[in-house]
């Protein structure tokens, strides 16, 4: 879909739509809005605009003329995966350090700017050399979405901006990769010391060994995310095949997203169960040889959103096991009404790091949810504040009052004379018409002692 011309025009009709909201999102997220709107700014719409349509498309397999060339447009705005899954939110607790996620792809460029540093160059299971390069640009691409840099001011940034990339080249020169090379890569990632595993791809069959390297992985504690379909296996008429890795035991099946509501972009359920859904139409990240951006469409894509995710999760929580962590980022995502199109929901990372679940129940699907916000305000307190303000209302009322009507009496001869308890306030000298004299003690109706 992200290599046809008709992709652009397809998504310009979806995006000049009336947004929808994305339904019943995170409390935390609600509470962030709302703090948005109490300063009067409003969230940005999840439209990715004109500009990321302009910029080039990041290609799966390269069509014979040469390596992908660096791309010379850049957007300056967050684009809208960003603004729908506020990864900020998470931020404050943690930015993905001390995790490493691999990603087994087509390599990844380790003189990428936004991954400057945090990349380390693991193997090529393919050709026996070095996965620090990228020719075509898909794995760079994916790595960007996960562990891109946070920019000095705004724009584009990686779900877990700090989190390191162990690079792992299971494709061809072209991108081409086959079932025992994701199991070769699989294999080289867990030896890699990596505790997620990025695998964005989307097989219509698997082997023996590749079932074999995720049971291996698996047993090593590690956590495997890939697509539930492919680009290339989708037709709108009919469910997507199965897909692999996805579709074998314990790996995270993820479904992709298209703006401007966050909601699935296919039809039909696809025969590999999604487990969660993230952005994956028409979203931006970096790409090969240079600092420009790339846009690309499809569910290995979003498979890069929950991986980052999980990098966030083992960065803060790092006594959860990968089944406890699989669980945390389903029970703490959010339902856009989606139903089997999504899974359990669209991954969410800033509860899905603060969430405070049970510990003695962690993988129990009936576990109460509390996220780690401020306590609400009691009633009382609420309504002591409400008094406090209006007395202080009052005495501000009173004092410019005073300021305005004592400097007129004084010039007219007025000097304060003795009050009687029980004279009527309009004959009280220096009382206000219409309130109690001073000293009266005088009580509401109604109100207690």
């Amino acid at each position: 879909m992200h290599n046809c011309p008709e992709n652009a025009a397809r998504f310009t009709a979806r995006g000049r739509a009336g947004a929808r909201p994305p339904g019943a999102r995170s409390a935390l997220a609600a509470v962030a809005a709302l703090g948005l709107l109490a300063a009067g700014t409003a969230p940005a719409a999840a439209d990715p605009g004109d500009g990321a349509l302009s910029l080039p498309q990041i290609p799966r397999v390269l069509d014979g003329k040469g390596c992908t060339k660096p791309s010379t447009k850049k957007t300056p705005a967050p684009p809208w995966q960003q603004e729908l899954l506020r990864p900020e939110l998470a931020w404050d607790l943690t930015e993905g350090d001390g995790a490493t996620v691999a990603v087994v792809d087509t390599g990844v460029d380790a003189s990428a700017p936004a991954l400057a540093g945090r990349v380390e160059a693991g193997p090529d299971v393919v050709a026996g050399g070095s996965a620090g390069t990228d020719c075509v640009g898909h794995g760079t691409f994916v790595a960007g979405l996960i562990a891109a840099a946070k920019p000095a001011d705004v724009g584009f940034a990686g779900v877990a901006p700090s989190t390191h990339v162990l690079a792992v080249r299971a494709s061809s020169h072209d991108g081409t990769i086959t079932p025992d090379h994701l199991a070769s890569g699989i294999d080289a990632a867990v030896k890699g010391g990596a505790k997620v595993i990025d695998v964005p791809v989307a097989l219509a069959s698997g082997s023996a060994k590749l079932t074999a390297a995720v049971h291996a992985a698996r047993a090593e504690d590690v956590l495997i995310v890939a697509p539930a379909y492919g680009d290339q296996q989708r037709d709108r008429d009919t469910p997507a095949p199965a897909a692999y890795p996805a579709q074998l035991p314990g790996v995270v099946a993820v479904a992709a997203l298209a703006p401007p509501d966050g909601l699935p972009d296919q039809q039909l359920p696809p025969r590999t169960a999604p487990a969660l859904a993230a952005p994956g139409d028409n979203v931006l990240s970096i790409g090969p040889r240079g600092q420009g951006h790339f846009v690309g469409s499809g569910a290995d894509y979003a498979s890069a959103f929950v991986a980052g995710t999980a990098a966030l999760v083992r960065s803060y929580r790092p006594d959860l096991t990968a089944e406890q962590v699989r669980s945390r980022l389903q029970r703490t995502s959010y339902d856009q009404g989606a139903g089997p199109l999504a899974g359990s929901g669209t991954v969410d990372p800033g509860p899905a790091v603060s969430a405070n679940l049970s510990a003695a129940r962690h993988g129990a699907d009936d576990d109460a949810m509390a996220l780690r916000l401020p306590a609400a305000p009691s009633r009382t307190a609420v309504h002591r504040a409400w008094i406090i303000a209006g007395v202080s209302a009052a005495l501000l009322a009173l004092v410019g009052l005073a300021a305005a009507v004592v400097p007129r009496g004084r010039r007219r001869g007025w000097r304060p004379g003795r009050f009687t308890v029980g004279a009527a306030a309009g004959s009280v000298p220096g009382s206000v018409p219409g309130e109690d004299p001073p000293g009266t003690g005088a009580v509401a109706p109604g109100a207690g002692a």
